[in-house]
């Protein structure tokens, strides 16, 4: 039986799920993230680490978070909207960011503990998401 952090890769870990679920899973381990994943603009979860939370449910949110970021943009002259945190009273943050890789929008949300860090973290995964996206295209 696999350990609770281990990394069990869809299939031989050289698909885009599994490249994808191995970024995430490095990330939920090094910041305490209780859940991350990635999804497009509809919601539709390309690639999740399992966890307490429903993924389904996350995407759906981030689609959600998603049109509220375009009405800001649009209403309020924003320029492009990287980032939206949702924070509750014991301060546990979910936090939808938004990237694109050729054209195609994609968001990563990560479920962060209260009091932790997560903006290099993240950034850092973005980098490397997009870079196995790349790659995948030209496949």
């Amino acid at each position: 039986m696999a350990q609770k952090d281990e990394f069990k890769p869809s299939a031989s870990g050289k698909s885009l799920q599994g490249k994808l679920e191995k970024v995430l899973f490095r990330i939920n381990k090094e910041g305490g993230f209780r859940a991350s994943i990635i999804s497009d603009l509809d919601g539709l979860s390309l690639a999740s680490v399992a966890s307490e939370f429903d993924d389904r449910r996350i995407s759906a949110i981030s689609a959600i978070v998603q049109d509220v970021s375009e009405k800001a943009e649009k209403h309020f002259d924003f320029k492009r909207m990287d980032e939206v945190s949702l924070v509750d009273d014991g301060k546990f943050r979910l936090v939808f960011r938004q990237f694109e890789v050729g054209g195609q929008q994609f968001i990563l949300t990560a479920a962060v503990p209260p009091h932790t860090a997560y903006r290099k973290l993240t950034n850092a995964a973005l980098k490397e998401i997009s870079n196995i996206l790349k790659e995948m295209r030209k496949i």
